[in-house]
This record gives C-alpha cells, structure tokens and sequence, in this order.
C-alpha cells in the first residue's frame, strides 16, 4: 500500500520542514521534500493533514500495561489490547515491561512474553525491560518486597533463558552482593543494564559503568536524594555522558523545573522519555493492581495505599507535551527524546526514530494539542482517530 502524507509539518526531528510531503511505499519511507518538489506517484492514498505534525513514532522502553491490562498478566489478549492502546497513543516501538515474581511466574512471563514477540513481528512490541528482579529493599518503590530476589548468576541464566534472547534491558541495583556478576553476565549477551531501584555510591555507580551499566531508570525514582557529601546514583547519572537516564515527564514524578535543569545539564541527547505506565493508564480512577499491590488512581496520579507513587498513567505524546509546555525543550528536542534515542538504546536507530527515505515507516501524526491524529506502523495505519 501506498501512502502520502501530505501539507504537515515534518520534524524529522532534528528539522521542521514546513508543508511537506512524505511518501511511504513497503513499509519504507520513499520520499520526504516540500510539497513544490515532491511529486506523489501514482497509486497514492494521499492523506491531507495540513495544519499537524508528522513525527516518527515514539520508542517507548519502560511500559508495564494501560487499558486495564499489564503485561505481567497471564494471558495473551492483555499483551494485544496494551499494544493498541500504546499506539493509540503514538507508541510504535515499545519494551514490555516485567515487575519482579516468585521465579515460577517471572519465568512464565518471560516465556509467554518471549514467544507473543516472535509470533508477532508486525507488533510494535519489540522485546522486554526487566525492572528487576534484583532490586534493593530499600528503595523498591512499588516494587513487592517479598518477590526480590538475590542477584546470582545462576538465577540470570534461567531469566535468559526463559526470555529466549528478548530482554533488551534489565534494571539492576549494582550495590547488592552479587549484582556485579550477574551485569557482566548479562552485559556479555548484548543486555542494557540500567541502574534503578538502588542505594549505590558514586564509586559503585562508576564501578556498574565499567561492568556494562549505560542506562538508569526513571531519574530521581527510587534512588537516593542527592547529598553533596554523599553523592550516589544521581550525581552518577548527572556527570557520566556514558549513562542515558529515563525521564517520567508527567510533571508528578519529577517537577518541571528539575525537568528542565536535567535537559541543561543531560541535553537532549542524554534523556529519554519514559511512560512507565501501569493498568490504569488510560482509565478511569479506582482502584487497581500491580505487583499482587492495591493501586489507588486519581486524578492521574497512581499510588499504593501509603501515597509511594505505582508507575504512572502517562503517555509519550502527553510527555512530548509537558517537555515543550513546562520545562522549555524546543519540539525537535523533545521528540528525539521520545523516538531516536530510545531507538539507538536498543540499536535499532539504524530503521527507527527518525525521518528519512529508507527508514521503517513508523509514524505519529499529532495535532497542535499534542493529541495523535493517526499512527503508522511499519507503513500500515494502525490508528486513526475519528
């Protein structure tokens, strides 16, 4: 199928092209010029959406479920229905995320997520973030206590294994006992370790960089308060251009200001837009669930019963939004924090996250209110909105 875009604004995202025109034929991106120099072949559904941006679709690498479903349930119409909420959304590349269980159910999440993602290569559900399960207790955030487990490399061979090769990136505390083995084992089948959930020094931090740590998860979450005196994660994250840091940019995670002082100091290269969504996303307040936990939701903001924040409800278009609105990122900024950089993570920058003839055709339409208009992926329309 062919498809044009036509009378947008491209941001490709490092320019804006101004009324352009971008062609998709195969799945590919064949053409992007001006619309005065670009002519539509023939065989063209052209879409007119003048006035709205055409962006490449967002990556999103920290997702744990929206719509009512987690990707922790046990069943395969979960993983389905978060993956058309996500593009809904303007998610086309994403990680599914995996909280910490007793091993008997972590490694039957692993699998069944494992092998959803090789029977589906058309999804936009492109491998898994295991946040966990070798947490510190005491930062575990909404994590349960009771289904952490003590790091061996023993215990991460059966993870591997289980996952058949689909974990892209593991959230790790580098500081407990043990840790350092499993980062090296990991580190060796081509696995992101991301520094999250952690009490680490400074020294440990750049310990876990030479040991294969390039990532840290949700900046400010579940690590320590920066100290001068004894500075850990954050400082760690702040000063060594060898970590990328997630940013939850619902402005409830972090606060716009800090938001924008991380954009100063990282810079657009540096972070990563993050939606670390839960069940909730997308629904209405109550009452949900997430690690065997009561998760309490109101006015977009996920709790456990003693006010620790539960993930989030947020989605990257609405990220893209708060990063311009209130922290001062130009839009180009922000979109390559919500698309190339997540993609060069997980070396796949090569066809995603950017705009160009030749790459994957895998596109968000957003309007001036940052709401998605339409999602392409792999050049096929996988949302439209009414």
């Amino acid at each position: 199928m062919k498809i044009a875009l036509t009378g947008g604004r491209i941001i490709t995202p490092f320019r804006v092209l101004k009324d352009g025109v971008l062609i998709i034929e195969d799945g590919k991106i064949s053409e992007l010029g001006k619309s005065s120099e670009t002519k539509i072949p023939k065989g063209c559904k052209v879409y007119d959406i003048k006035g709205k941006r055409i962006c490449p679709g967002f990556v999103d690498l920290l997702t744990h479920g929206g719509a009512g479903y987690g990707f922790a349930d046990d069943s395969e119409v979960s993983i389905a229905s978060i993956s058309k909420y996500l593009l809904k959304h303007g998610s086309t590349t994403v990680l599914a995320s995996l909280f910490a269980k007793p091993e008997r159910l972590l490694l039957k999440d692993l699998r069944r997520l494992a092998d959803y993602i090789e029977q589906h290569p058309e999804s936009n559900i492109r491998g898994i973030h295991m946040e966990g399960p070798y947490l510190n207790k005491q930062l575990k955030g909404a994590m349960n206590e009771s289904y952490l487990w003590h790091p061996s490399v023993e215990s991460w061979n059966k993870i591997w294994k289980a996952s058949k090769g689909q974990i892209k990136i593991m959230t790790i505390a580098p500081e407990l006992p043990g840790a350092v083995g499993v980062m090296q084992a990991a580190a060796k089948e081509g696995v992101v370790l991301s520094i999250g959930h952690s009490t680490a020094s400074y020294d440990e931090v750049e310990n876990a960089i030479d040991n294969g740590a390039a990532h840290v998860t949700h900046i400010f979450n579940a690590m320590e308060p920066f100290h001068h005196r004894h500075p850990g994660v954050i400082l760690g994250a702040l000063l060594h251009n060898e970590l990328k840091i997630e940013l939850i940019a619902d402005t409830l995670h972090v606060h716009p200001a800090v938001m924008e002082l991380l954009l100063k100091l990282k810079g657009a290269s540096g972070i990563i837009l993050v939606s670390d969504s839960i069940r909730a996303g997308g629904m209405h307040e109550g009452e949900y669930e997430f690690a065997d936990q009561k998760i309490y939701m109101k006015a977009k903001k996920a709790v456990l019963a003693d006010g620790t924040l539960a993930g989030s409800t947020l989605t990257l278009n609405m990220a893209v939004k708060n990063m311009v609105e209130t922290a001062g990122a130009k839009i180009t900024e922000a979109l390559r924090m919500a698309s190339l950089n997540g993609a060069k993570v997980i070396n796949l920058d090569h066809k995603k996250g950017i705009l160009a003839v030749g790459k994957d055709a895998d596109i968000v339409v957003l309007n001036d209110n940052y709401e998605v208009n339409m999602t392409i992926l792999g050049g096929k329309i996988a949302y439209q909105r009414n």
